[in-house]
């Protein structure tokens, strides 16, 4: 079989395709899909997450791109989480006045959009909401822009107009009930509603974007109630992607 050549456009094109198709659930799933006069054929084993077969000329970049989205895309899970957050090398995510636009490149930027682009619903804290005025939509990449909620436990936003679009949430106990019906939730942050639904058991994967700049200082990204000794700490395996001048730490939590 002769092997072709694709762009990272029609790479994403045959990620959307697959995300918005019903997978069954054998371990070994076959994508046979026709994008721009292509004839693409790709069987990836869910198992071990990988490509074993394709007729694709597969670079770096798609590669990459493939190994971080069919994992998620080809979920057998009825309901997954994932979260995404970027950090400074001495891990922190903002300055002590909220500042962090943009710790991360326009590489990872790119990659928050295809992020949403695959979720059905994202959720970001209240604060984040309110500090960083975030359109939480897909206008970077193709794909449709996901369902909004925010977080809310303390109901700061009790007082605030909040548009009829956005769904608001104040109970952690009701995240899975109320969106059990969707296939792919992604938490954007901030920092401490991670660290809660992380706290929960309920994150299934996280994608951690380290970024070569030092704050010394600031808002950290994971926070700790009580104290935990090292020797408790699971040891988490990761994948890395180079992303511009940052790097990815894909996790399966």
């Amino acid at each position: 079989m002769s092997k072709i050549s694709i762009t990272k456009k029609i790479a994403w094109s045959l990620i959307l395709k697959i995300n918005a198709e019903n997978i069954n659930k054998n371990n070994l799933v076959r994508i046979n899909e026709t994008i721009c006069e292509n004839e693409i054929n790709i069987s990836y084993d869910r198992k071990h997450n990988h490509i074993e077969e394709s007729n694709l000329i597969l670079n770096e970049e798609i590669s990459d791109l493939f190994n971080i989205f069919l994992p998620i895309v080809c979920s057998n899970k009825k309901t997954q989480f994932i979260a995404h957050i970027a950090q400074s090398l001495d891990g922190f995510i903002a300055t002590d006045a909220g500042e962090s636009k943009y710790i991360s490149g326009k590489h990872n930027i790119e990659h928050i959009h295809r992020l949403r682009a695959i979720s059905d619903v994202i959720i970001v804290g209240a604060n984040t909401y309110i500090e960083d005025k975030p359109k939480l939509n897909t206008r970077l990449v193709e794909g449709n822009s996901p369902i909004i909620y925010i977080f809310d436990p303390k109901k700061v936003l009790k007082k605030m107009k909040v548009p009829s679009e956005i769904n608001v949430i104040n109970d952690m106990n009701l995240i899975k009930s109320e969106l059990n019906r969707y296939k792919t939730i992604y938490v954007e942050g901030g920092g401490k509603t991670i660290s809660q639904f992380m706290k929960k058991n309920i994150l299934d994967r996280i994608h951690i974007c380290l970024c070569p700049i030092i704050l010394g200082g600031g808002r950290p990204s994971f926070i700790q109630d009580n104290y935990v000794s090292i020797n408790d700490l699971k040891s988490h395996h990761a994948q890395y992607y180079k992303m511009g001048s940052d790097v990815l730490l894909d996790l399966k939590i």
